[in-house]
């Protein structure tokens, strides 16, 4: 294409060079004179040319004109055909760019497409955990309910009675992450009264009853409760205390009947008899089938030798809870001191069926079997509770009695300095008396 376009430049440059002669012919021969008139002579006049012949002067300019339209033509075309070409290239490069933007768009789809799949399978496994998380939730918040009801329904004294039921329950709220701070506060006071350190679950109930007056009353009253529960029934007793905790635990709850019978019992502890018989009668108005309030009323009135009325007492709540071990062993203590021992050892024995770790049902039998003389036969009961309870200041005192009645009476001595030690722990004036007159009986003082 080049060439030829080449070739007709150079046609076309020789056209217009012959062009151009042509043109100075013709100019030369309209200057010439007409025929017949002579032109001026010069001076020196040049020699005659031979005459040649000529060519029509229009025909040139026609083909020089024909020759250059086609060459334009042929130059158009090829014109044209470069811009095709330019724009052919251009499309084709425009092609392969939507192709690759298209590719590449396509890659992305996928991916995003992919992302999007793995995003929406993500959100999905997402939701299926918060869905088995919340369910959890609600598990635990039941559990939780279900835990804080026995918790609710649960004190020192409870615990004491049912230690498994009070284990299980603590390790519940433990291992619960729903679980309040005054729940756990709780188990943990159940888990140390367990592990017998009753000194220490004191304070723990000691600190839930400050925590929690003012802004939950019923729980403040059971903590209350059950630091005089461990201040009658602890490491160390004190009535005293006891009594202080009972006072606060009704004064936050007036209604609970067994705060009454606690502190009527610590009262009879400290002499109060009276003062004890009153709180036992408030605890049965609250609760009329109360067959420990009945039995618990019944050792203060013996205690002021009403023991005709102490036995209606035990009768009763011997009625009410044919069950109540500590009810017989309760009544036969009055028989005795009536003067009923055989009566009296039958209801221990009763007692010591239905509860073969009741320790005072086996220092009562102790005790009348003493009366009726059989000192060994009592030193074996009194050898029982001391086993069983070894704080248990009456079984030190009544083994010092019969080892002084069979005339032992180093071992006398030594029970009945025991006694002693553990009256006065227990702040109970009327009863180290009683021990420090029977060390005076072997000469001590």
């Amino acid at each position: 294409m080049i060439r030829r376009f080449a070739r007709r430049a150079a046609f076309l440059l020789a056209a217009l060079v012959v062009f151009a002669s042509a043109g100075g012919s013709a100019r030369a021969e309209a200057q010439a004179p007409p025929a017949g008139v002579q032109a001026p002579a010069t001076a020196e006049a040049p020699a005659p040319l031979a005459p040649a012949a000529k060519a029509p002067a229009a025909t040139v300019p026609v083909e020089l004109e024909r020759r250059f339209l086609a060459f334009q033509r042929e130059a158009l075309e090829w014109r044209m055909k470069t811009v095709d070409w330019w724009l052919m290239g251009a499309a084709l490069f425009l092609t392969a760019l939507g192709v690759a933007a298209a590719f590449i768009g396509f890659v992305g789809f996928r991916r995003f497409q992919r992302d999007a799949r793995a995003n929406v399978e993500e959100s999905a496994r997402h939701a299926a955990e918060a869905r088995d998380l919340v369910e959890q939730i609600k598990g635990h918040e039941q559990e939780a309910q279900q835990t804080n009801a026995r918790l609710a329904a649960m004190n020192a004294e409870t615990a004491s009675q049912n230690p498994d039921k009070a284990a299980e329950a603590a390790k519940a709220v433990r291992a619960n992450p729903a679980a309040t701070f005054l729940d756990r506060a709780i188990a943990d006071a159940f888990m140390l009264q367990a592990e017998g350190k009753t000194d220490e679950a004191t304070e723990k109930w000691r600190a839930i009853a400050n925590l929690a007056e003012g802004a939950d009353n019923e729980v403040a009253a059971r903590a209350w409760f059950s630091v005089g529960y461990l201040h009658q029934e602890g490491e160390h007793p004190d009535p005293r205390a006891a009594i202080d905790a009972y006072d606060k635990t009704i004064s936050l709850k007036p209604n609970l009947s067994d705060a009454y019978n606690n502190r009527g019992n610590a009262k009879n502890n400290l002499g109060q008899h009276e003062d004890a018989i009153a709180d036992h009668d408030e605890a049965i108005r609250l609760k009329p089938d109360y067959a420990e309030a009945y039995s618990n009323r019944g050792n203060a009135k013996g205690n002021l030798g009403r023991h005709e009325g102490a036995i209606a007492d035990h009768d009763e709540a011997i009625r009410l809870n044919p069950n109540l071990a500590e009810a017989y062993s309760n009544r036969g203590n009055a028989k005795g001191n009536l003067g009923r021992h055989q009566d009296a050892i039958a209801d221990f024995d009763e007692a010591i069926r239905l509860n073969p770790k009741l320790a005072e049902a086996h220092s009562n039998r102790g005790n009348a079997k003493g009366d009726l003389g059989r000192h060994a036969d009592a030193i074996a009961d009194h050898d029982e509770v001391i086993q069983l309870k070894p704080d248990y200041a009456e079984a030190w005192f009544n083994r010092g009695v019969a080892n002084y009645m069979l005339g032992r009476t180093d071992n006398a001595r030594r029970d009945f300095w025991k006694a002693l030690e553990l009256f006065q722990a227990a702040g109970r004036e009327e009863d180290v008396n009683k021990a420090r007159r029977a060390l005076g009986k072997l000469g001590e003082k």
